[in-house]
């Protein structure tokens, strides 16, 4: 941190300040911890609730370390407005499971979670994490547009990101390789008796349209909110496109958005949107309030 401008935050911008003061001392803190207990994890608790082990050799950590909640913050926001006790939600693409257990957390011991990641590597933190919590089930499979064995690519230099395909997240040579079981999300809610689904999260490296192409039924049927990663990035990998979706949501009724933080709305999705690197998409059902307020706002804006 350079002190002159940590001076000049502090005398204009306090809360700033101590935002950043206080990433400096978790990270002097992680620094002590793992110099002296190398191989054990770091206990971190989330602001909104829950706690999650922290791995040193994890590449969550190596990624998001010592700033933990600015990990898709657009996405937190969103669980922390939308959710409430008593929903069902499904954390596609758990990973660690940060998500899993903020969303436990809000929905309470009335409320379901189920959390679906691929990757073998991640998948005992994942199980640790929501032990440690006390709360929500693991589904140990890739989700796909059909059932079947599917070969699952991780960058040997970090396991943070996986995928079914290469050529987006995963290039290169350096790439492990794993048979993994794929489902389709039809499938994941029918096996699990889920009687209602009122948030799925999805974020499976550029396999999210294939995931909801799989979920004709309960998108049809149980009509939950939708929370999905975009991207130019990853999408093209699979040979999906924007059209493709916008297509998919039309027969199944369903609007896509951007969910904007600051006023906790869902906002229609600019065409910036559509060429970006990554965009998390908030797809509402169209008989929900959500977006026809925030729509009718901006059309006479």
């Amino acid at each position: 941190m350079n002190f002159i401008r940590f001076l000049k935050k502090c005398v204009m911008d306090r809360p700033a300040a101590w935002s950043s003061a206080r990433l400096v001392m978790r990270s002097i803190y992680g620094q002590l911890h793992w110099a002296l207990r190398p191989n054990a994890p770091i206990c971190y608790r989330i602001p909104s609730g829950g706690v999650v082990l922290l791995e040193r050799s994890h590449s969550f950590t190596h990624a998001f370390w010592p700033g933990v909640d600015e990990y898709a913050p657009d996405v937190r926001a969103a669980l922390l407005h939308f959710l409430k006790p008593g929903d069902t939600v499904l954390d596609c693409g758990a990973n660690i499971g940060y998500f899993s257990v903020l969303a436990g957390h809000l929905v309470g011991p009335r409320g379901q979670v189920v959390a679906i990641e691929a990757n073998p590597v991640t998948q005992p933190l994942l199980d640790r994490n929501l032990r440690l919590n006390g709360f929500g089930k693991i589904v140990c499979c890739a989700l796909a547009s059909s059932a079947g064995e599917l070969e699952l690519f991780v960058p040997r230099t970090g396991d943070v990101y996986s995928s079914l395909r290469t050529g987006g997240l995963v290039t290169g040579p350096n790439i492990k390789r794993f048979r993994v079981h794929g489902c389709t999300l039809d499938d994941v809610v029918s096996s699990l008796g889920l009687q209602r689904v009122d948030l799925i999260k999805i974020d499976i490296e550029g396999a999210e349209l294939d995931a909801l192409r799989s979920a004709q039924r309960v998108m049809c049927e149980l009509r939950p909110m939708i929370i999905c990663e975009y991207g130019i990035n990853t999408w093209p990998a699979f040979g999906a496109c924007k059209d493709d979706l916008i297509l998919m949501l039309k027969k199944r009724n369903y609007r896509v958005g951007i969910f904007d933080p600051a006023t906790k709305r869902v906002n229609p999705a600019s065409e910036s949107v559509w060429t970006s690197g990554y965009a998390n998409l908030v797809l509402v059902p169209s008989e929900r309030d959500e977006f026809h307020l925030t729509q009718e706002a901006s059309n006479t804006a």
